[in-house]
C-alpha cells in the first residue's frame, strides 16, 4: 500500500514538474491550452482507461506520442495525471499495476526527450 501511494505521488508530481518546466504552468492549465480536437483525444483516452482498459489506453497514447508534438505531450501528461488518481481497486480489477504505470510514464517521457528529468526524479537505473 505504501509503495503504491509513493508511486502514485511520483507520477503525479513528475507530470506537474514537466508541465511547469516545459510549459511554465500547471498540468490543468496546460491542458486548457489544447484545441478542442486534442482535448477530445485526451478525454477519449481517459474514458477508455476509466472504463477498464488502461493497457489499451496506454498503447493508444504510445502510438499517438510517436508524433511527439507539444499537444501530444500535454495529452499524455493529463492522461497520466488522471491515471495516478485511480485507486488500488481500479488497478487490481484491471490487471494493471502502478509499477507498470510508472514504467509506461517513463517510456512516454523518453519519447519527448524528458528521460533525464524522470531519471532525476525517479532515480536512474543502476547499471
Amino acid at each position: 500500500m505504501f509503495e503504491q501511494d509513493y508511486i502514485m505521488r511520483q507520477i503525479k508530481e513528475m507530470t506537474a514538474v514537466i508541465a511547469k518546466v516545459v510549459f511554465g504552468t500547471k498540468v490543468e492549465r496546460s491542458f486548457e491550452m489544447l484545441q478542442e480536437v486534442e482535448r477530445q483525444k485526451a478525454f477519449a483516452l481517459i474514458e477508455q482507461m476509466r472504463n477498464g482498459e488502461p493497457k489499451e489506453a496506454v498503447e493508444q497514447l504510445d502510438r499517438l506520442s510517436d508524433n511527439n508534438t507539444k499537444e501530444n505531450l500535454m495529452i499524455g501528461l493529463e492522461f497520466y495525471a488522471q491515471l495516478s488518481d485511480m485507486d488500488d481497486d481500479f488497478f487490481d480489477e484491471n490487471g494493471y499495476s502502478l509499477v507498470t504505470a510508472k514504467k509506461d510514464f517513463e517510456h512516454f517521457a523518453e519519447k519527448f526527450g524528458l528521460n533525464q528529468m524522470t531519471d532525476l526524479y525517479f532515480g536512474g537505473d543502476e547499471k
